[in-house]
């Protein structure tokens, strides 16, 4: 199909797009979901649910408008590519019904969560905004206040980040920001269900886009590609109406958090950290290495697996080799540098605690110790072929000036980056049979750089 490059996506193409891309039945006239966070994961998951039911989501960015103003010029609408070994496949997703700029627009944001037309606020916004109560756990608060004030309708207000029982993270952001009338309104009036969500979604790049524009004939700036594999399990503790999400709902998300966490974020951010300081530019590249495969292998069946007690029906190690199936997929570039980002929020879910349950049920913890010492190496900045590494973490000066005091000696760098307890939990920190495998694993990194240590093991 022949067109311009400003021949922008929008509802008057939607009969004109080729055959084979799928597209919306019909768009809804209702919002219901407020969303904050307007990144490819969440076009790329939640709003692909939402677009199978007859809801609508308001998609708030909170700085960078980027993304939401693509996504007005094009009447809301945008694609997913879902990337296999055998091709791609496009889909419309028109589930979007409006926009928000948070920084912008504070005001309307308050209103919306205030509005008896909003019952479900759902949050991708990385790990790190729970921690900054000027941030979004303070526009909730504030929000949730106003509802109170006007008599509104319960809200539920759903996590969709990789935090362990990221409802209660939410929760306990939010709540200790209210008081008086509206801590005791929301009390009765509004829940916080954890949820678990799985997809590879890499950043979209210009790449992205030139493939969208290829395939659909017009240009779509809002473009996103993932995998075939998509999970959302949801507790179910709604306080009002929720769209009818194809998603599994359950009492108990915890163990299907753990299983997710450690299995697939936990071997995710390792091969990120090997593949960086390796020069490698994906995580399939990483897989792809001798010897990279099987030490993920036995990372999952001799330290992951025996470190935490999967929901019932699930098998660990099946699912390990699913996750690595997944990792090899030559249609998903994830970049390795994208998941090495913000180690110091995610590796503590995804590392820490598992090396904690090993520990207190006195499993040696020899493999699980290589990924700390990748972390190590990788926080201090030079890959294998020297070449400078970006350390993009909010903590990246305090981890840098660490290892800079502790000197060249991998045991003492091991130390540095065990002694930040803003990330490092104390009985990891005071683990001596850990402190001497990673350092021992560092050394090796040091001495021979990645592609000899995977292969010698």
């Amino acid at each position: 199909m022949a067109a311009l490059m400003n021949d922008v996506l929008n509802n008057d193409h939607l009969k004109r797009l080729p055959e084979d891309v799928t597209v919306p039945g019909g768009r809804p006239e209702r919002g219901g979901v407020l969303h904050f966070g307007a990144g490819a994961f969440h076009r790329a998951h939640q709003a692909v649910y939402t677009d199978d039911t007859d809801w609508g989501i308001t998609v708030a960015a909170p700085r960078s408008r980027e993304v939401i103003d693509a996504l007005a010029a094009q009447d809301g609408l945008y694609s997913v590519a879902t990337l296999g070994p055998g091709g791609s496949r496009y889909r419309v997703i028109g589930s979007i019904v409006d926009t928000l700029h948070v920084a912008t627009e504070t005001e309307r944001a308050l209103d919306l969560i205030a509005s008896a037309q909003t019952h479900v606020i759902t949050l991708t916004v990385t790990e790190k905004a729970y921690t900054d109560p000027a941030g979004i756990p303070g526009l909730l608060a504030a929000g949730i206040a106003r509802r109170a004030e006007q008599g509104g309708p319960p809200l539920t207000i759903l996590c969709c980040d990789n935090l362990p029982d990221n409802g209660k993270t939410t929760r306990g952001a939010v709540e200790p920001l209210l008081s008086g009338a509206a801590r005791t309104w929301a009390d009765g009036h509004v829940t916080f269900p954890s949820s678990m969500v799985d997809r590879i979604v890499p950043a979209s790049t210009p790449a992205t886009y030139d493939r969208a524009f290829e395939h659909l004939g017009v240009v779509d700036a809002a473009a996103v590609e993932a995998e075939p594999f998509t999970q959302w399990v949801i507790e179910d503790d709604f306080a009002g109406p929720r769209p009818a999400w194809g998603a599994t709902f359950t009492v108990d998300v915890a163990g299907w958090e753990r299983l997710k966490l450690r299995t697939l974020n936990g071997v995710h951010s390792t091969l990120a950290y090997l593949g960086a300081l390796a020069d490698i530019e994906t995580i399939a590249g990483t897989l792809a290495m001798p010897g990279a495969r099987n030490f993920a292998e036995r990372l999952i069946a001799e330290q992951i697996a025996p470190s935490f007690t999967a929901p019932d029906g699930q098998d660990p190690l099946r699912y390990g080799d699913d996750v690595l199936e997944r990792f090899a997929n030559p249609g998903i570039r994830h970049r390795c540098l994208q998941v090495a980002m913000d180690g110091s929020q995610k590796l503590p879910q995804r590392l820490f605690a598992t090396i904690a349950d090993l520990a207190a049920a006195d499993i040696p913890r020899e493999l699980i110790a290589l990924p700390l010492a990748a972390w190590t190496r990788f926080c201090a900045g030079t890959s294998d072929s020297g070449a400078a590494l970006p350390l993009d973490d909010p903590l990246s000066d305090v981890l840098r000036q660490s290892l800079a005091a502790a000197g060249g000696g991998p045991a003492a760098r091991i130390d540095a980056i065990l002694g930040v307890r803003h990330v490092v939990p104390e009985s990891v920190a005071d683990d001596h049979e850990l402190r001497l495998a990673a350092t021992k694993w560092l050394l090796d990194l040091d001495r021979h750089g990645v592609a000899p240590t995977l292969e010698s093991i």
